[in-house]
């Protein structure tokens, strides 16, 4: 529970009546989460901290308004969840008491034993069988920002160059995988030094440390570029972009210029997105089931560690996801 604004400590393991599900709903135990950054900044009402360098006095009222005024909009936090069904309300069909599922919560709460929600969510499906609860929780929050900016923003094709920046993060690590093994990409994958052997594994033709090389400085061109963190800006990345190459920031609002390229509708300048649709999920969990994807989890903490796993992923040096099991 957060029951104000503020760092990592402000979290607190509470005890809560058990939900019952109403007639259309269903109970799910839960096992896991992971921490995505929308948990950040519900706890502390701030945005990112690279967001508007030049405007935070502008939109930090308005950050207010969206996380809460004086006390936090979402008391609950938590999005990702991965468990078993347990109960089902008297008109559901669609589900049955023992169904293992995984999926996304945009209303938070997920970091909780128990997850109440309509039989109409949208964002649940079945988990992977060859996946264990901390496992399938890791996926929702980090794997479909990785489909969409590959897929649908991308439009990536076999045998296109992809630099991928941020690979060895929680959508980096996902996007990897996605590119050279769904998509059949030619991938080069951009990290820290002490991640290169990780990021080689999951299939990347090339590893560039970026303490070491400036890769905007390369003669080798790419068709795409996913900016996992928006750690450069397009009029950066296009140096290094085909004729029509595509630069995808995740995190767009990372650097001022993109604001303006979002204004402007600048064609090879694509926003990042997620779509944690039954659908994506359900097709991921094909790609896990065959072995084409594998979660990456930096480490598994209790949920009374929560503060810990906090203050790791604000470090921004996770490999892979940072995973909350609930037992």
């Amino acid at each position: 529970m957060c029951e104000k604004f503020g760092p990592p400590e402000v979290l607190k393991v509470v005890e809560k009546d058990k939900p019952l599900p109403k007639n259309d709903e269903i109970l799910i135990r839960n096992y896991a989460s992971s921490i995505n950054t929308v948990d950040i900044m519900y706890r502390t009402a701030k945005l990112p901290p690279a967001i508007f360098r030049s405007f935070r006095t502008l939109f930090s009222p308005l950050s207010r308004i969206e996380f809460g005024i004086r006390k936090p909009k979402r008391k609950f936090p938590g999005s990702d969840f991965a468990g078993e069904i347990e109960a089902v309300g008297t008109n559901v069909q669609k589900w049955e008491e023992g169904d293992r599922v995984y999926g996304y919560s945009d209303s938070g709460g997920t970091l909780a034993e128990y997850v109440c929600l309509p039989e109409s969510y949208r964002k649940m499906t079945k988990m992977p069988k060859n996946l264990k609860y901390e496992e399938a929780g890791s996926v929702p929050g980090g794997a479909p920002p990785a489909l969409t900016g590959l897929r649908d923003k991308a439009y990536l094709q076999k045998d296109q160059k992809i630099l991928i920046i941020g690979a060895s993060g929680g959508i980096g690590s996902f996007a990897v995988q996605i590119a050279k093994n769904i998509y059949q990409a030619e991938v080069t994958a951009v990290c820290g030094p002490n991640n290169i052997n990780m990021v080689t594994s999951l299939g990347a033709d090339y590893v560039i440390d970026y303490t070491k090389e400036n890769y905007l400085k390369s003669e080798r061109k790419y068709d795409a570029i996913f900016d996992v963190v928006a750690t450069i800006s397009f009029s950066d990345a296009k140096n290094i972009l085909t004729k029509n190459g595509l630069y995808i920031a995740n995190n767009p609002l990372n650097r001022k210029k993109h604001l303006l390229y979002m204004i402007t509708g600048n064609k090879r300048f694509k926003q990042g997105s997620t779509n944690e649709s039954a659908e994506n999920l359900s097709l991921l969990r094909n790609w896990i089931e065959n072995g084409k994807v594998k979660p990456v989890i930096d480490t598994t903490f209790t949920l009374d560690q929560v503060s810990e796993a906090h203050r790791l992923y604000e470090t921004g040096h996770a490999k892979g996801r940072v995973v909350i099991t609930i037992d």
